[in-house]
């Protein structure tokens, strides 16, 4: 059951949908194969083929175990540099004010515990202050066409070990009820 056709690569929202989905059901599988060896078995190519379409991403290091937190992270990051910049900052800007006359209308101290909002310096233009307050960037994680094209084959591999996964389940369970 593959992902995308040959030679397409998945877009980062769909590697990203994918990480988040599949890495628990991964988790899932595992716990299965722990509790009934026949799927482990059964599965044990499939399984090979995953763990070699991860290694096979530019981003392991040979002879390091990979970990899927990792995976994730690398295309969450990737897809947020991709979707949340409208603004095409990559950099913070940080302005010098101490030449300025920067003038205060009241400074707010020792507010109760919890409400840091109510402390602190307002500024005569503070909601101006406010709105450039709200402009932010996300972590960039470039990441190489490379490892888009080699993800699809981990998205592919990882699809084929569900299938292998629940056809193993599906004969187990007919050999049970032939059995009864």
């Amino acid at each position: 059951m593959p992902v995308l056709g040959p030679g397409s690569a998945p877009s980062p929202s769909t590697a990203y949908n994918f990480s988040t989905d599949v890495l628990p059901l991964i988790s899932l599988f595992m716990s299965i194969c722990d509790l009934k060896p026949i799927v482990f078995w059964c599965t044990l190519g499939k399984q090979w083929e995953l763990y070699r379409a991860f290694a096979s991403l530019p981003w392991s290091v040979p002879g390091r175990k990979e970990k899927l937190e990792e995976y994730r992270s690398i295309v969450s990051e990737a897809r947020n540099s991709a979707f949340h910049h409208v603004l095409p900052f990559d950099a913070t800007i940080e302005v010098d004010l101490s030449k300025q006359d920067v003038r205060a209308e009241k400074i707010r101290l020792f507010s109760p515990y919890g409400r840091n909002q109510e402390r602190g310096v307002l500024l005569k233009d503070q909601q101006l202050a406010d709105v450039f307050a709200e402009f932010s960037r996300a972590k960039q994680r470039p990441v190489s066409n490379a490892f888009w094209e080699a993800n699809v084959r981990v998205m592919d591999a990882a699809c084929d070990l569900a299938e292998a996964v629940l056809e193993s389940l599906i004969l187990s369970h007919e050999a049970k009820r032939s059995i009864a």
